[in-house]
Order: structure tokens, then sequence, then C-alpha cells
């Protein structure tokens, strides 16, 4: 009597299959997406009036140096990156508003660093005192002339920071070119959009 194993192969290749899809890591993202979409890094815009919007920008945490890391360069160039995005997001805008350039109004680029340790220590019954292991941990034998065990003692340090941008930007219809705080809104676009085409976050 031949036996149907095409239900068994089916179920085992689909285990397979969700097995491979939970091990892969995930594809990374274009960095121009709204906040609310992405969840951990992304842009946020408001009104403040007819003429003038508050664009954030708000990057993913990235790991940084634990020996200086708020000097570290990753974080200095992640400060001017979600500053450019943020940026491109009023300049998007001001041009679906018909706006033919735009002045920052106010801006704020801040960053937080989160550095963190982990001292452990553990016996170290291969070089230190003869001994066992009890409920107590690792003991040396008693009465022996053997003093305490040797501990061999190491700490697991990691650091990270996330920078954020918050841009006060007003639209404007008309463009003063003897204005140097205006920018126009297609070159700034243009030159915006050309300098991050690939920018991606995991």
């Amino acid at each position: 009597m031949k036996q149907n194993l095409g239900p068994a192969i089916a179920g085992v290749l689909g285990i397979v299959w969700l097995l491979a899809a939970c091990a892969a890591p995930e594809s990374p993202r274009p960095a121009m997406q709204a906040l609310a979409a992405a969840g951990n890094f992304g842009y946020a815009d408001r009104s403040i009036d007819a003429d003038t919007i508050e664009v954030t920008y708000r990057g993913p945490e990235v790991s940084l140096s634990t020996r200086d890391p708020r000097n570290d360069s990753r974080l200095a160039a992640e400060k001017l990156k979600v500053r450019d995005l943020a940026l491109l997001r009023a300049a998007r805008l001001a041009s679906e508003q018909g706006g033919v350039a735009l002045r920052i109004v106010n801006e704020r680029v801040d960053s937080d660093v989160d550095a963190r340790s982990n001292p452990r220590c553990r016996v170290a019954p291969l070089w230190g005192a003869p001994g066992f292991w009890g409920p107590y941990g690792y003991r040396p034998y008693g009465g022996l002339g053997w003093s305490d065990p040797d501990y061999y003692c190491y700490e697991r340090r990691w650091a990270t920071g996330r920078a954020t941008a918050v841009l006060l930007v007003d639209i404007l219809a008309i463009r003063d070119s003897t204005d140097t705080q205006q920018l126009p809104v297609a070159e700034t676009i243009a030159r915006l959009e050309k300098a991050y085409a690939g920018a991606t976050y995991p």
C-alpha cells in the first residue's frame, strides 16, 4: 500500500521556509520614510500656519565607540544626515504647496547617547585553586592550604546614539535673490535627492 507523502513533505518544506524567513536579516529600507511607517526612523511634519511648517527627522540608533561616544565621527555624520533629510522633506512640502523658496527660521539638531557597561566575574578553575562546583559556585577544597579561588573579570561595554533634527521653515511664493537665507526649492530638492538617492536604514 502506497503512502501519500505529499502533505508531509509540504509541511516540512513549509517549516523550513518559515525558519529561513525568521533567520534572514531585514532588508534595508529607504531613509525617506514617514516615522509612523518606519517606526524607528523617519520624518514627521506639521503646519504651524499657512506658510510655516515644522519638520522633524529622527534617525535610528547607531553603534558608537565606547571610548568617546559623544565625539564619534559616526554620530557627527548622522547629525548632518538627519538635518539634510529634514530639509529635503521641507523642500518637497514647499514644492507641493507651490513655494519657490524656503527660509529656515529655526533649527535644532540634537543627539542622545546611551553608554552602558556590564561587568562580570567568573571563577578560573583551570588556573586557580583545585576545587568543585556547588550550589554557591566554584569553591576550593578546604583544609589543603589553598586560598580563595582566582577570578577572571571582564567588562562588556557598548554605546549607541540617535540624532534628531527639527526645522522650522517658512515657505515663500517669491524668491528674493538678495536674501542669502533663502533656499531655492527646486535646487534644494535636486541637490539633496542626488546626495541621498540610495540612503537606507536597517
